[in-house]
Formats: C-alpha cells, structure tokens, sequence
C-alpha cells in the first residue's frame, strides 16, 4: 500500500467513526441563509438575528455605507442596511463572514494553506457572481457567489483532519502527498460536509461535479464556479496556479456564451475584484 492509499485509509476511518471535529457553519449564518431562500425573513427579520452577534453588525453597517452600496445618507440601523444591499445581498456577506471564521481557526502547522484557501473561494466566489451577471443570469448571482464561497470546504475540512493526524506521525507528510490526497476526496467529502449542513441541493451538486470531465453544461452555477476556480488559476490565486489555460475555449465558457472579450474583462477587473474582496463580497 503506497503513502497515498494509507492516508486516504486513515482519513476514512476517522471519517467512518466520527472520529474527527468536522467544520461547523455558524448557526446566525445558516438560519439567515435558510430564511432568505425560503422567503421566510424580511428586513426587520434579519436584522433581528444580526443583532445577536456583533461582528456581523459591524460588517454589514460597514458594507452598506461602503462605496459599492452607499447611497446619500449614512446607513445606521440594521434594517435600512438589509433595505439598501437587498435580502440576498446581506445573507451573501453573512456566510462570507462566516466562512472566513473557519478558515482562520487554525493555528497550527497548515494556517498559511488556510489562509490561501481562504483568498482563493473569495475571489473565486466574487468572479463567480460577476460570470453569472455577465453571461444574463443575474437573478442567480447570488447563488453563484455564496457557491463559489463553498466550493473548497472539502479542502479545508481535510485539510483540519490531515493537520490533527500529521500531530501523530513522526515525520511530516510531504506537500505532494497531502495535495495528492485532497486531490482524491475533496469533491465527494465537500458535498457531505454540505449535506452536513443541510445546505441545499444545488451547493452539494456543485461541490460534487467541480472537478467532472463532463459537468453539466446547463447548470450555470456549476460552469460559473469552474470558470472562475479557472480564471484565478490564471491569476495565480489558487492552490493549483496555471497562467497558460486557455479560458477562451475552454467548455465553461462556451456553454454561458461568453467570447474572448468577456474573458479578457474578467481577468483584468479579477486583479480590482481581489484588491478590493471586502468591498465586493
């Protein structure tokens, strides 16, 4: 049994026994996602779940009185917050926040991979919402956006196991074979994860069919993420950086009808997306 096969069997037992501290989404996230979707909430609604942590208070104020959102007046209730940026829009920044706490929780030997993970799904989440705009799908922009902020949990949830496992062993395991690993199980694991959460189908799906030969084509949640997983490749945001992938024709791209001028717009404004993440999630 080679290393690779051997560490995939460890991580499945764990699994497989509930031997392992999962990732947790946090509760004010989940409840105002849930609501939003179900059409269960209003302004007044979230504001009142907001209310019960401080931080998203903060970061929603902050975000509406931002130069993305601000209007003439300053914002400072939460409700006329959830009334500037829209229902969706505020669910969007809350599981942001969310996600970020997660991926800042360790402090252990993998925080820098954490962290980059972290710089990746942003951008990736904010080029994924801008594909979907771009390509005359603007009523699933947000989707595409909190998706594309989901897309690696199978990453870092393997990611925390592989960590707490590596605290046993009495050499350190090589970058080649942890990225090998995760290469093998994050789709699968990041779908369960979600199922986990009791996040709707669609996020599981997409998780789930992120890395197929053959996605898909008529899911364009689905083809928006590969795109913009892609594009940041490109720009070299991602764990698996490649500056020659030819975006122009690859299958996502011709199956939301963007040309070679859409491409070009994406990977320029993907620099101003990334330099100003907090001011566009």
């Amino acid at each position: 049994m080679n290393q690779q096969s051997s560490l995939v069997k460890l991580i499945n037992a764990r699994l497989d026994t509930g031997a392992v501290e999962l990732p947790v989404i946090d509760d004010i996230a989940l409840r105002i996602h849930r609501g939003v979707g179900a059409d269960e909430l209003d302004a007044d609604g979230i504001a009142r779940i907001l209310e019960e942590d401080p931080v998203l208070v903060t970061e929603v104020l902050r975000m509406a009185n931002s130069s993305f959102f601000a209007g003439l007046e300053e914002v400072r209730s939460l409700r006329d917050a959830t009334v500037r940026m829209g229902l969706k829009q505020v669910a969007s920044i809350v599981m942001s926040v969310s996600q970020k706490r997660l991926y800042s929780a360790s402090r252990g030997p993998f925080r820098v991979r954490m962290q980059e993970l972290h710089q990746h799904v942003t951008a990736c989440s904010v080029a994924a919402r801008w594909i979907v705009r771009r390509a005359a799908q603007a009523p699933l922009a947000e989707e595409a956006f909190v998706a594309g902020m989901l897309h690696d949990v199978g990453k870092l949830s393997l990611l925390r196991i592989i960590e707490d496992l590596q605290r046993k062993m009495t050499a350190p395991l090589s970058d080649e074979l942890i990225d090998a690993t995760i290469d093998e199980l994050y789709c699968e694991h990041g779908a369960a994860v979600l199922a986990l959460w009791n996040l709707p189908e669609l996020y599981q799906s997409v998780i789930r069919s992120q890395a197929d030969e053959q996605p898909d084509e008529t899911n364009v949640v689905l083809m928006a993420v590969r795109l913009a997983d892609k594009a940041c490749a490109v720009k070299g945001l991602s764990d698996r950086p490649d500056a020659t992938m030819d975006l122009d024709n690859c299958i996502e791209a011709m199956a939301l009808g963007l040309d070679e001028n859409d491409i070009a717009e994406l990977l320029a404004s993907l620099d101003e997306m990334t330099s100003g993440l907090d001011a566009a999630a």
